[in-house]
């Protein structure tokens, strides 16, 4: 009996669009910060609601004053670093020289978030207050390690190609130019940094500020 299932005729298959893969770096991007917006606001329940209950008045046990000179110095090199990489990507000529700078920014940033749990007095166990500014912070960093390492693939994707000619033809499926590519994984990537540094500022607010 002659199976009904067969190979097809031809063994080429076509190639998708060329649209679709920075459409979908651009997609990825977005999904990416709901994720990211859902994961974090776990955070914003505990400090809301632990604060609220004071459960035997221990939302802060002894001193628990986080330092406002390096919270000010963490968030402002956030901040320039988002502002500099989502114009770089916005203006192609400047691109790589805006990413480099961004990036050198993002690591002080987390540099300096280390060098603040050194001046820390006090630990998760301080505490609510304490365990929600230890566990926000400390992800927030782990994860933004994530994405410096992101904006370094695209400054280094960025920097071959103006070493080797963005315009040489590269495999099926793929702008043959490639600069597309390229300048959609730079938005993508701008994109969702500027959203988590946007987290960043607002953890900055509740945790430092409130």
């Amino acid at each position: 009996m002659e199976s009904s299932a067969s190979a097809p005729l031809s063994p080429h298959i076509a190639p998708e669009p060329s649209a679709w893969q920075p459409r979908a770096l651009w997609v990825t991007a977005r999904l990416f910060c709901g994720s990211a917006s859902f994961f974090f606001i776990s955070f914003l329940f505990a400090y809301f609601y632990l604060r609220s209950i004071d459960a035997n008045n221990a939302w802060k046990v002894g001193a628990v004053n986080p330092s406002q000179g390096l919270g000010i110095a963490i968030v402002a090199l956030l901040v320039l670093s988002a502002v500099v990489l989502r114009l770089g990507a916005t203006r192609p000529t400047d691109t790589l020289g805006a990413g480099i700078a961004a990036l050198i920014m993002a690591v002080l940033a987390i540099v300096l978030q280390f060098i603040e749990y050194t001046t820390l007095g006090f630990g998760a166990v301080s505490g609510a207050y304490a365990s929600v500014f230890i566990g926000w912070t400390a992800t927030y960093t782990v994860f933004a390690i994530g994405c410096v390492y992101w904006i370094e693939t695209q400054i280094a994707s960025l920097w071959r190609a103006r070493r080797e000619g963005i315009t040489r033809p590269i495999r099926e499926g793929v702008p043959a130019s490639e600069v597309d590519l390229l300048r959609a994984g730079i938005e993508a990537a701008s994109f969702f940094w500027a959203f988590y540094v946007g987290i960043g500022v607002a953890a900055y607010v509740i945790l430092y500020l409130v």
